[in-house]
């Protein structure tokens, strides 16, 4: 597995997105069950995997209005295999996206559909520019705190979770030994 190199910023922590006129969801664990490799246990099913917290763009949304939101995406493992969000395509490729690490630690994984595939590091301070045409998902790897993960994107990009739905992304990451391990899924 390629682990790239990114550019990073610095910034007091800890970080959070509060104020009026926000949009917020979670995501339970459960939810989850059909992305991991191995059935949720009963005590995860109704814990938080993740929370997003976002400003909601003006409307009517034009060509270059932006999205801003923060994912919070909380510790625990399901069989070994580390958290993650869901992941997305944009439902339309030509809007990219850019994601800095605000708290914790982990992954952002990259997939472009097909053969390539790779991952970079999220720390705070982190930049990641995510190309339109790749599929991402995070992936938290600390045992213990929350990795919080800012996001720029154009609110004409849309989602496409269908297709992740349907197949997956080709590898994924465990704990083993207290240590991130990538692991091809043959699905």
């Amino acid at each position: 597995m390629e682990i790239r190199n990114t550019p990073a910023f610095s910034f007091p922590l800890p970080f959070s997105l509060s104020g009026n006129h926000l949009d917020a969801y979670e995501k339970k664990v459960g939810a989850l069950g059909a992305s991991y490799l191995h059935p949720i246990p009963s005590e995860l099913q109704e814990k938080i995997a993740y929370r997003v917290v976002s400003i909601p763009a003006p409307t009517p949304a034009v060509a270059g209005t932006l999205n801003f939101g923060v994912t919070y995406l909380h510790p625990y493992t399901v069989e070994g295999e580390y958290s993650f969000t869901r992941g997305h395509f944009h439902a339309d490729k030509n809007y990219d996206e850019y994601y800095f690490g605000l708290s914790g630690e982990g992954f952002l994984l990259y997939w472009d559909g097909k053969d390539e595939v790779f991952a970079e590091k999220v720390f705070p301070g982190s930049v990641h520019y995510i190309n339109g045409k790749y599929a991402h998902r995070l992936i938290n790897t600390h045992p213990d705190d929350i990795m919080a993960v800012g996001a720029c994107w154009n609110v004409l990009a849309g989602h496409d979770y269908e297709t992740i739905d349907r197949g997956g992304f080709p590898v994924r990451c465990f704990n083993v030994g207290n240590q991130p391990v990538w692991k091809e899924d043959k699905q």
